[in-house]
């Protein structure tokens, strides 16, 4: 079940939206449930963190400003999927900032919903991702998002992500595999780097969001520099493109 919030004041939009997101999920064989809010306190009322995977957001709202709400839930650190409805992309810069997902410009057609609605789908997806390590009888899994690096210490494979770090027997080969490359790029023969928490590298090391320091292998340092350097390329012309 994917859960949607739509922040719209216009009954008119409304009724559109909601039938165009019904024939999505009809076609698509998708399983939706779908909420609408007239005013921002009404949607704050009902938010919980992690309960809207997709929130559609009109810009112009009678008493307030979509794009304050925006900020807001990437402020509380929501990584819910963000749509703009608007008459014009004027606010196209903030949204870039705010991690839009796609914009709608009214009148809103049935293509825009459908087009809005499968970029959202495929980061849910890619959100969704893990990699399972054996916990006893149980096991743990991870967000492939949430991984900082990996880094093995005599013979330890240890996980580090953005709440805490794990400790594995599993081989750093049977968890590059588990993760399956981009953004994962195994550095040095010990370690496994995101490419999206690195903040700074030099000829030896990449430097992680978390302020480690991950090592470069000599051999092949040069190759290993130019993979990330064309993966961030990759990222901000995919971004751009999103804008235009």
């Amino acid at each position: 079940m994917i859960y949607i919030a739509v922040c719209e004041d216009d009954k008119v939009q409304q009724k559109k939206i909601d039938s165009f997101i019904k024939k999505y999920a009809e076609v698509n064989c998708c399983d939706f449930s779908i909420s609408f809010f007239d005013l921002e306190e009404d949607f704050w009322e009902h938010y919980e963190v992690e309960k809207f995977n997709i929130v559609f957001l009109d810009i112009y709202l009678e008493e307030t400003n979509g794009i304050e709400i925006a900020r807001r839930l990437r402020s509380i650190g929501a990584e819910c999927a963000i749509v703009f409805i608007t008459s014009s992309r004027n606010h196209a810069v903030e949204g870039f900032e705010l991690k839009a997902q796609h914009y709608l410009i009214k009148p809103v057609i049935k293509e825009q919903i459908f087009e809005a609605l499968n970029r959202c789908e495929k980061i849910i997806a890619n959100d969704m991702k893990h990699i399972s390590l054996p916990n006893g009888k149980l096991e743990n899994n991870i967000r492939l998002k949430d991984i900082i690096y990996i880094e093995v210490f005599d013979k330890i494979s240890i996980v580090h992500t953005v709440s805490e770090n794990f400790k594995t027997y599993l081989s750093l080969s049977q968890l590059e595999q588990q993760l399956d490359g981009s953004p994962f790029l195994r550095c040095h023969r010990c370690s496994i780097i995101n490419m999206n928490y690195v903040i700074d590298y030099s000829t030896d090391d990449f430097i992680m969001k978390n302020g480690d320091a991950v090592s470069i292998r000599k051999s092949g340092n040069a190759a290993i520099r130019q993979e990330y350097l064309n993966y961030i390329f990759m990222q901000v012309r995919g971004e751009n493109d999103d804008e235009q």
